[in-house]
């Protein structure tokens, strides 16, 4: 296809005659003045040059204006417009006064220069957590201050007329949130962690709103029967939406009943982000009649056995899906996790990514836990356009060569594979359990296309770089190495780094630690495991640039 793109082209120069062929220069046009390939060259520009663009000419000015306020990662400077940075602190020091000298001080003049640059804002997030940014000497920016910007706002105008994603992160009110709010905002996200009656007034005054919401993520530690009856209201209202997501143990009857009618939902998944206590009436069971006309994208809290279930009895639902999330309802059977894996494999063969949290749980007694097999996983390879596969479970999985040559024939285009790399802090895990760290190389040989690897790492299983920085297999495009909770194996750090880089063509990532599924108290030794692999990291920096390095310098010899 490039090549006939390149004759495409070639033969079109060809064909050409001299007076159709005209440069911009020869016809005295800078292409600098066109706004749209402007915009395309800023869109390259770190935020200082475009402020630096922004006072070139009034052409520059204003495309560069546009892309520096496009995105705000805070609502500082929208408040630096109309006050300053001292007043904003006595506020924040409930400095007596403080707010009505801020009101005095507003004119005219200050909503016209405000409303010159808040009418470019296209995203805007803000969080009470901290200050403008971390290390600043910015105050930190209280819900009263943004009381007051609204309060004050002309009356007859929006604050942000055509903000379309909001981000709002607050463990106070939520009432500064809603000025923000008009029908142009097509995805909210919150992370609300103050109290039910005020997560409530809250989600009453959005279903009373015209709102045109099309993704809306829910993230707080508040259980959904305290906020059940303005959650499920608010939602029916959204008749555009097309994402939700929603804390674990959300799905409670009622809050299931008005997403299942939502007709251009496409998308409903856990967001892990708190995690929520065991609610046996949010594990779904059932789902109404005619659910979903439109979901591809389902995620839910339930048991293998009652999953298995609903795959049975409502093919017409799973038989559709394209991605499938379940999060473990307490407790794990093995018999039921590989008998809900063959059903899964048999009905639902058209999945490209399946997500399995089996972990342990306080639903149900746990019964007795083995590992998972390999066997198991055979149960999914009629997926064969499986591209992601993440299962958690409280032990590891240990793979051969022989079983990733088998996952690379079943699953050719699968590039995110994430299984049992975070062991249950509760459960004993001995040395030699888990992989080696050579079957690396099996997966850089039969799943080259991988970019996101998570496997448990056997401590006891002292891995050996062979010096060869160019084996003949490697990762075309590893982004991602994760190592969840292991450690360093064998302590071997400079060996474990070179290692991976010579599997590498690009230089990938390695993220060690717990993933936002985890739930339980960190074991003491797992920092220790962090500042290993992190000191593995710079071994592994070294060996690529010395590779880059290397083979930069043989295509430059060979040409």
């Amino acid at each position: 296809m490039a090549e006939e793109k390149r004759r495409t082209s070639t033969t079109a120069t060809e064909t050409s005659g001299p007076n159709e062929i005209r440069s911009t220069k020869a016809v005295g046009v800078d292409p600098m003045a066109v706004p749209e390939l402007l915009d395309g060259v800023l869109s390259f520009a770190t935020l200082p040059t475009l402020a630096s663009c922004a006072v070139v000419c009034q052409r520059w000015s204003q495309v560069a204006l546009d892309r520096l306020w496009k995105q705000l990662d805070s609502i500082l400077p929208l408040l630096e417009l109309v006050t300053s940075l001292e007043m904003l602190e006595d506020i924040a020091l409930r400095v007596p006064d403080a707010l009505e000298a801020l009101s005095d001080d507003l004119s005219e003049a200050d909503w016209s220069r405000f409303h010159y640059y808040a009418n470019r804002v296209r995203t805007l997030s803000y969080s009470d957590r901290e200050s403008h940014h971390r290390g600043s000497t910015a105050p930190k920016i209280v819900p009263e201050a943004i009381a007051m910007l609204c309060l004050h706002h002309p009356a007859d105008l929006t604050i942000l007329p055509h903000l379309e994603v909001l981000k709002w992160c607050t463990k106070g009110s939520v009432a500064p949130i809603l000025p923000f709010l008009s029908s142009q905002v097509k995805s909210l996200e919150v992370e609300l962690t103050g109290d039910s009656p005020s997560i409530n007034s809250f989600f009453y005054a959005l279903g009373g709103r015209n709102l045109n919401l099309k993704a809306f993520t829910l993230q707080t530690p508040t259980r959904a029967m305290k906020i059940e009856e303005s959650l499920q209201k608010a939602i029916r209202t959204w008749k555009n939406l097309e994402t939700l997501k929603v804390p674990p143990y959300y799905l409670r009857p009622s809050i299931l009943n008005a997403t299942s009618s939502l007709p251009n939902l496409t998308v409903l998944q856990i967001d892990y982000t708190h995690h929520n206590p065991y609610d046996e009436a949010a594990v779904v069971q059932k789902l109404p009649e005619n659910a979903f006309p439109q979901l591809e994208s389902f995620g839910f809290n339930c048991d293998p056995a009652s999953a298995q279930t609903l795959v049975q009895r409502y093919p017409g639902l799973f038989s559709k899906l394209t991605s499938v999330h379940i999060g473990e309802a307490g407790g794990i059977n093995d018999k039921e996790v590989s008998n809900f894996l063959r059903c899964l494999g048999e009905k639902c063969a058209q999945l490209a990514s399946i997500s399995l949290n089996f972990r342990l749980g306080s639903g149900r007694g746990n019964e007795e836990v083995s590992p998972l097999t390999f066997k198991v996983l055979e149960h999914l390879f009629p997926c064969e356009e499986l591209q992601v596969l993440e299962i958690g479970h409280p032990y590891p999985i240990t793979f051969n060569e022989t079983d990733v040559e088998r996952m690379g024939a079943a699953w050719p285009e699968l590039t995110v594979l994430n299984i049992c790399n975070e062991p249950h802090s509760t459960i004993p895990i001995s040395g030699d359990m888990g992989n080696s760290l050579h079957i690396l190389s099996a997966f850089a040989k039969y799943l080259p296309l991988m970019e996101d690897l998570g496997l448990t790492f056997a401590e006891e299983q002292v891995p050996r770089f062979s010096g060869d920085l160019y084996p003949s297999f490697e990762f075309h495009t590893l982004d991602t190495l994760r190592v969840g909770v292991s450690a360093v194996p064998g302590g071997r750090l400079q060996d474990v780094g070179f290692l991976i880089a010579s599997l590498c063509r690009v230089k990938p990532t390695i993220e060690s630690g717990v993933s936002n599924w985890f739930e339980g108290i960190e074991p003491a030794e797992w920092s220790e495991y962090e500042r290993q692999w992190e000191e593995t990291n710079k071994c592994l920096e070294f060996a690529m640039r010395t590779k880059i390095s290397g083979r930069e310098k043989f295509t430059v010899a060979m040409d």
